[in-house]
């Protein structure tokens, strides 16, 4: 039987099922609008992104002083990604969505079922729905929820969650306790990029052009990871085993050398401990003269 024997009502089935299929295969899926030149490091390897790239766990991207970019993943959320501004998407198995090392990002989320959540050097966030604003650096963290409503944790107390409502602000320093207020701090509004103001809209009916593949990548350099090797974040954990290929040669090897007071984790990766010596079956004295007697 082929495709033309089979009844109108079972081909049909079949049409619609490959169709949901492939929707739900997209949907799921992010992707990167960038408005000028990001640079992504997928795996080991570094890109120039400046077109709709589809994203991967673990991507690492980084936008400059004069470039921004959008992330859409289809299921209704809304990623905008300030100057400056460094993050990791699908920052760990099991784990946050995103991971914002540093500089500012607005989300964005509608008819979403699950929680997105946000890993930040001093701060934990879980938005539930609604519209955020967030900042961070190295030493600490802030945010403003436009609308809906928020978790938050402190990362060295990940079980001990604070609700928020909208039109409430947070921020917190390092070692510092969690600071909320009624409304936004002013050097958080001034500071924050003009176009967050406004409420984000789809990149996706601005384009015409289809994500496709990053190309002409170079290997990482060390100078391009060292922020994200020593960051204070969950993502960290996973670093040793995706750029211990980098520290097997020079110059990144010499290089995280210098910085293991602060990269400790790659100490057994540069000196690995001695192979344990395996030793022979020694037969007992005793057993040796019985057979010498008989």
């Amino acid at each position: 039987m082929n495709a033309r024997t089979l009844p109108l009502v079972l081909r049909i089935g079949i049409a619609v099922a490959t169709l949901c299929a492939l929707q739900c295969a997209q949907a799921g899926q992010s992707i990167l609008f960038p408005d000028g030149t990001v640079t992504l490091i997928r795996a080991t390897t570094v890109y120039a992104v400046d077109a709709p790239v589809a994203l991967e766990q673990g991507d690492l991207l980084a936008t400059d002083a004069h470039v921004g970019a959008q992330i859409e993943d289809g299921d209704g959320t809304i990623v905008a990604l300030g100057a400056h501004t460094r993050i990791a998407i699908d920052a760990a198995p099991q784990g946050a969505e995103l991971a914002l090392l540093s500089g500012w990002i607005k989300i964005a989320r509608t008819h979403t079922n699950a929680p997105f959540s946000i890993d930040m050097p001093t701060l934990d966030a879980t938005l539930l729905d609604g519209s955020v604003v967030l900042h961070a650096s190295r030493d600490a963290a802030a945010l403003f929820i436009e609308t809906g409503s928020m978790t938050l944790a402190l990362p060295e107390h990940a079980d001990a969650h604070q609700p928020l409502a909208s039109e409430h602000y947070a921020e917190r320093a390092a070692g510092k306790p969690l600071d909320v207020r009624p409304r936004p701090a002013a050097p958080f509004i001034d500071a924050m990029p003009l176009p967050f103001r406004d409420a984000l809209a789809s990149a996706t009916a601005r384009t015409t052009a289809k994500p496709a593949a990053p190309a002409q990548g170079r290997t990482a350099a060390y100078a391009d990871l060292a922020d994200w090797l020593s960051a204070p974040l969950a993502i960290r954990r996973g670093f040793v085993a995706r750029f211990r290929p980098l520290a097997q040669a020079e110059p990144f090897r010499s290089q995280v050398r210098r910085n293991l007071r602060t990269l400790a984790e790659w100490r057994r990766v540069l000196y690995p401990p001695p192979a344990i010596p395996r030793h022979r079956a020694v037969t007992p004295v005793q057993a040796k003269s019985a057979e010498v007697e008989s």
